[in-house]
């Protein structure tokens, strides 16, 4: 699609080379937040660790950066948050926490060829939108799609999905789609660290992410919000994540200056 922006290695990308910047063992992994306390002047970060064993990080302020119904759902606050603000981490969708996503490979991109893009529009099949997903390096072919909302399509076996979905490409882009290396797909109202169950509905409108409550801090200044939901420009998009958290690092350090 003309005019479309791209990591080349993937979106993971921007992540791991940001946390290649940061000293070693400040990113921890298979480790889950359970719990924020404040206590005094400092709040504990109440976590497990990949063992089930109980970890606890003490810090001057917190970000939390997870999708806000999610945040409420499995981090326990101490004290407790504000009704209001707890109304407004439930309200709040998780976007695209409904999606579910297939990608097909293939030994090369085969419709570039052929003068076409790889983006489709579809709706006469499971995925409704079609991109090109391959490599910049031109090694290999991939094509991403997003499946339509239909529970029916969702709840089939995967073998019948999967027919399905290449039956689909082979219609748009011809019989070399039917040729694919392998096949994958995720359904993300599964995937319990990304999405809730009030996300498995898709919204009907757009939504207005960036609430008032969710650009502030809370427990007394020591809790601070983040991630692409709680921005009021770009949400649910990955800029509005990145202006997210440029605006609650802004937050911190400046309530982190005038304690001084």
């Amino acid at each position: 699609m003309a005019g479309a922006l791209r990591f080349e290695q993937g979106a993971e990308e921007l992540s791991t080379r940001l946390a290649d910047a940061l000293p070693a063992g400040s990113v921890k992994f298979g480790v889950q937040v359970t719990g924020v306390h404040v206590q005094g002047d400092s709040v504990l970060v109440v976590a497990a660790g990949p063992a089930g064993d109980a970890l606890v990080f003490p810090a001057q302020a917190v970000i939390v950066a997870l999708p806000p119904r999610l945040a409420e759902q499995t981090i326990t606050f101490m004290p407790e948050l504000p009704p209001a603000l707890t109304q407004v981490l439930s309200a709040t969708p998780t976007w695209m926490g409904h999606a579910m996503k297939a990608v097909v490979r293939y030994e090369r991109a085969f419709w570039r060829a052929q003068g076409l893009s790889g983006f489709a529009i579809s709706y006469a099949g499971p995925l409704q939108e079609i991109h090109d997903a391959s490599p910049a390096d031109g090694g290999a072919g991939a094509l991403f799609g997003f499946f339509t909302a239909h529970a029916e399509v969702r709840r089939a076996p995967r073998q019948e999905r999967q027919h399905l979905v290449m039956e689909q490409l082979g219609r748009l882009f011809g019989p070399a789609a039917l040729l694919p290396r392998s096949y994958d797909e995720v359904d993300w109202t599964r995937e319990r660290l990304s999405s809730t169950a009030q996300d498995e509905a898709p919204p009907k409108v757009f939504p207005a992410y960036g609430h008032t409550l969710l650009r502030e801090p809370a427990l007394d200044g020591r809790l601070f919000w983040a991630g692409a939901e709680t921005s009021p420009l770009e949400g649910g998009l990955l800029e509005g994540a990145v202006q997210s958290g440029e605006h609650a690092a802004r937050l911190v350090l400046a309530g982190h200056t005038a304690q001084r």
